[in-house]
């Protein structure tokens, strides 16, 4: 389905107080620590704060790198030098580093003259995100990660073998993947690029000659020359990310079906211009084991939290002026982003190539098993005829031959259907009828492909270990027993939802929180107890799934729950085909008149399996049974489940966002795309088949929905589920009307009780400040009242914008100013929940003043204007999220400042500053301010 964005906000979890205690610095400046896991295991250094300082010079570029995945030079190209920034860190170990002048002068001005010689002109390196000659001297004679080799005169070649890896987590049930978004580099260039962590592998016979021939040794997997590739993914996982062997050996799992070796050769490089490069890569897959666990913190899980990393002595406070800092240091900036689809699949630990670990984290495989539901009786004859479909090929029909074979004759059993969704309420009815009748959609025989099994030699019974062909079978039926016990909550529905059900189908009751009989009691309990099932309900309904009905006589009468046949059964048959393109083998591919789709061209086949299902909802119907027969509005809302609303929920549910940030892009693909035939019941249902499709994550669907029961944190799902109500409004209301009523129920509803909702200047800027504190809301409102006048509104005009065209909170809630002067751009300030919920030892008023500042300084930067207003502008704020006010006027005393600055037109960070940099941004016109802390000293500082 679509994707929702349950992270990439400051913690990822709307309602849980970012965990401060891991972060807190203990002093102002760059300290290091030596850090350990709840096992003890060292994992590497923490560096507190680690800041950039930067003189800029405009440059534009864009370009691909074999060396990462995406490339893209900073509007404003800087020369920057390393200060301090606060983000969870760790120091990459095994770097190969130099200083420039420490570099054998003789032979460097050799290596130049050979490369002149052989015409390439590296008059441009070191500029504009190329490396500098003297870096590719000590890339191949100190780091020893290249050689040069030369076919004749005025041909050179630099080869280098590279090991790349993908590492996938689980954030909040979704893949995602690990990716440095910005490299520092130690000659001051700043590198915005998406790159997954790699690294050369180091070649054992390199010396200062350069090898005369181009070797075919060299394009070998195994190649002789080179340290074994396996060896260097353990080593691209210590060196650039600081991980130890014992941690990854306790925290990953490799997916032995997500390696791949390739060559690349000729390939223009943009390190160094004009010097072709052959590329030999192996790629490898790891995954992490599990997410919540807390030694896996140092990687910023299990919110998917930004980290950084610094490789060899990249220095943090002592800046080298005059002679910059050692080649091969390096600061990365890490991200989790939602991965791409990839043929790969999650491993299972049983199966994978991994040492040992702790018993007590050990998967029970029997347990595992038992969990899973047989496969259909008839599942091997199908099987065996989809096999041979795959075998003879013969099928060329457009978009994909082997669906139109595998689908042939297939019919959706529609009175089956209808049974299941008027008998869903039946008490009698049990989950062993249900799990039977889903043979009437035939699309589920689909998910018992799989590439291994169905290729030459492959076997058709490998159901037992690893990645079993009945995997995804699983998922989807354990997203149908979601919808199932959601239907039922008054009836087994809870204790089905929480705990599964025993040998004899029938659901489970705990109160014993030392039951063995499933996994996690504790958690199971606590979710059956403290999960808010009436928000579940209201979804239910909002989504037109069931309804109330009302009977009885004049005196008396009584409502009683029923299900919207047609409405279920539209889920049920989505739920049977919503992972379908999963199956690699049956990817539709574009035909020319449907392109371009979703970016795909004429011939290309659709990978993103979201978007390979879509492709056949719009253009060819026929090929699924399932969907084909729904009536027109039920088609409509079933392909609106699949698209991608580029919606943050975290942003919403915190109040971080202004109202267009958060939603406009939602309600463009409601327009655009559906051309507005899409309401508010199609809204809940696309929530409703998110909530089903994560429940049922698992292969396990007999033991509950247990990503939500033992692996989501409960008070994000229960803030998720209250929030829904509000988001469905999308669909036939403004963004700023949507926005003003969460607001407004959230201060309704707060507990301790608030009071009255407020009206007047300040009413927006008291209610986001409340939900962006969370336990800290009262403390911080306080402190609003305790505000000078200046600073207080700031507060209230700013935090008023909408980000909006055309649109304002209600007159009464918001300035004069505002509302009568649709102004923009708006700010969200990114990581603001997180500096409001760690206050510590600072009073509310002081972290609320800094904010009033760093908005003050936003402003002065994007001044106010009609035409931007429906402009929506980030600025980043992690360098001061944890610390606390003292820490950052400690830092003034030293003789820095802290300045806000503009890196391109929708983004500006905050960063510390010795007045020695602040005074080149200046000469060279960076758009930059900074942040008067003078201010403080109206409260007692």
């Amino acid at each position: 389905m679509g994707n929702v964005q349950v992270c990439g906000c400051e913690t990822g979890t709307p309602v849980i107080q970012d965990e401060e205690a891991l972060l807190s610095p203990t002093a102002p400046m760059a300290v290091k620590r030596e850090t350990s896991d709840a096992s003890g295991q060292q994992v590497g250094n923490v560096t507190n704060l680690v800041y950039i300082e930067r003189t800029a010079y405009n440059l534009s570029s864009a370009a691909s790198t074999t060396d990462g995945l995406s490339s893209r030079q900073s509007d404003i190209s800087s020369k920057t030098k390393t200060k301090a920034i606060s983000m969870l860190q760790t120091a990459g170990i095994g770097v190969v580093a130099m200083p420039p002048e420490k570099l054998d002068k003789t032979k460097l001005a050799s290596f130049r003259e050979n490369l002149h010689l052989a015409g390439i002109d590296t008059s441009k390196w070191g500029y504009g995100g190329s490396k500098s000659v003297e870096h590719l001297f000590w890339e191949a004679y100190q780091q020893k990660g290249c050689i040069i080799t030369t076919k004749g005169p005025g041909e050179m070649k630099r080869v280098t073998r590279l090991v790349k890896i993908r590492l996938v987590a689980e954030i909040f049930g979704v893949d995602h993947a690990l990716f440095s978004r910005m490299q520092f580099m130690h000659d001051g260039q700043t590198v915005e690029r998406k790159q997954v962590p790699l690294r050369k592998l180091v070649w054992a016979n390199s010396s200062d000659t350069e090898f005369k021939e181009c070797s075919e040794e060299f394009y070998a997997e195994d190649c002789p020359h080179t340290e074994n590739w396996k060896v260097g993914c353990k080593k691209t996982l210590e060196e650039r990310l600081g991980l130890s062997l014992a941690w990854q050996a306790q925290h990953l799992v490799e997916d032995s079906e997500g390696y791949r070796y390739t060559t690349e050769d000729n390939v223009k490089s943009d390190g160094y211009p004009g010097l072709n490069t052959l590329y030999c890569i192996h790629e490898v897959t790891f995954r992490v084991r599990d997410p919540e666990h807390s030694g896996v913190q140092v990687i910023g899980l299990p919110e998917g939290q930004e980290f950084a990393t610094a490789e060899g002595d990249f220095n943090f406070n002592c800046q080298q002026d005059d002679n910059g800092l050692a080649i091969g240091t390096q600061l990365n900036i890490w991200t989790w982003a939602r991965a791409a689809h990839s043929n790969a699949t999650k491993p299972s630990v049983a199966a994978a190539k991994v040492v040992s670990v702790p018993s007590d984290k050990k998967p029970a495989d029997e347990s595992r098993l038992i969990r899973r539901v047989p496969l259909p009786s008839t599942s091997a004859q199908i099987l065996a005829r989809m096999q041979a479909a795959v075998a003879e090929k013969k099928n060329k029909k457009p978009p994909s031959g082997l669906l139109w074979s595998c689908m042939e004759n297939m019919k959706t059993d529609w009175s089956l259907a209808k049974k299941m969704a008027n008998k869903m309420l039946d008490p009698k009815y049990t989950l062993s009828q249900f799990n039977h009748d889903l043979s009437a959609f035939p699309e589920l025989n689909l998910y018992l492909l799989d590439e291994k099994t169905s290729s030459a030699g492959g076997s058709a019974t490998n159901m037992s270990s690893g990645r079993t062909i009945g995997d995804e079978y699983q998922r989807t039926v354990g997203a149908f027993f979601a919808i199932y016990w959601m239907l039922r909550l008054d009836i087994d529905g809870k204790e089905g939802f929480a705990n599964g059900v025993d040998e004899s189908w029938t659901p489970i009751s705990l109160t014993d929180k030392n039951d063995m009989r499933v996994t996690q009691p504790e958690k199971r309990i606590a979710f059956q107890n403290n999960a808010k099932w009436d928000f579940f309900r209201k979804l239910l309904m909002d989504a037109g799934l069931i309804e109330e009905k009302k009977s009885g006589g004049f005196f008396k009468s009584t409502t009683k729950i029923q299900v919207n046949e047609k409405r279920l059964v539209s889920l049920l048959a989505l739920t049977a085909i919503h992972d379908i393109m999963k199956m690699a083998m049956i990817l539709p591919e574009v035909q020319k008149e449907h392109e371009p789709y979703h970016g795909y061209a004429s011939g290309d086949v659709i990978g993103d399996h979201d978007h390979a299902l879509s492709y056949v909802m719009d253009h060819y119907p026929d090929m699924l049974p399932s969907f084909k027969d729904l009536e027109p509005a039920e088609k409509r809302s079933v392909q609106f489940t699949q698209c991608n609303l580029c919606f943050n929920h975290g942003w919403f549910v915190q109040a971080e966002a202004p109202p267009g940030a958060i939603f406009t892009k939602f309600r463009e693909a409601l327009i655009r795309d559906h051309r507005s035939q899409i309401g508010q019941q199609d809204v809940a249902l696309y929530f409703v088949h998110w909530l089903t499709d994560l429940a049922g994550a698992e292969p396990t669907p007999l033991a509950g929905c247990e990503k939500f029961v033992t692996k989501f944190p409960l008070p994000v799902l229960n803030s998720f589920l209250r929030s829904f109500e509000f988001v469905e409004k999308i669909a036939t209301q403004t963004e700023t009307g949507v926005m003003e009523e969460y607001l407004q129920m959230r201060w309704s509803e707060h507990t301790p009780s608030m009071g009255t909702v407020p009206i007047g200047d300040s009413a927006i800027a008291k209610m986001r400040l409340l939900c962006m504190a969370q336990m800290n809301g009262p403390a911080v409102l306080h402190g609003f009242n305790d505000l000078v006048d200046e600073d207080r509104e700031v507060l209230c005009m700013e935090m008023a914008r909408t980000g909006c065209v055309g649109q304002s909170f209600s007159s009464n809630l918001v300035p004069k100013e505002v509302s009568e002067h649709l102004e923009g751009p708006a700010f969200l300030v990114y990581y603001g929940p997180a500096f409001l919920q760690g206050l510590g030892n600072d009073v509310a008023v002081k972290r609320l003043s800094v904010l009033a500042e760093i908005y003050r300084c936003s402003r002065e930067i994007w001044p106010a204007s009609v035409a931007k207003a429906a402009v929506n502008v980030i600025i980043r704020i992690d360098m001061i999220k944890s610390l606390s006010v003292g820490d950052m006027q400690e830092a003034t005393m030293q003789g820095d400042v802290w300045i806000l600055v503009k890196h391109n037109d929708s983004e500006a960070f905050i960063e510390r500053s010795s007045k020695k940099k602040l005074n080149k941004m200046i000469a060279t016109q960076q758009a930059v301010q900074v942040l008067d802390l003078s201010c403080l000293v109206a409260y007692g500082v």
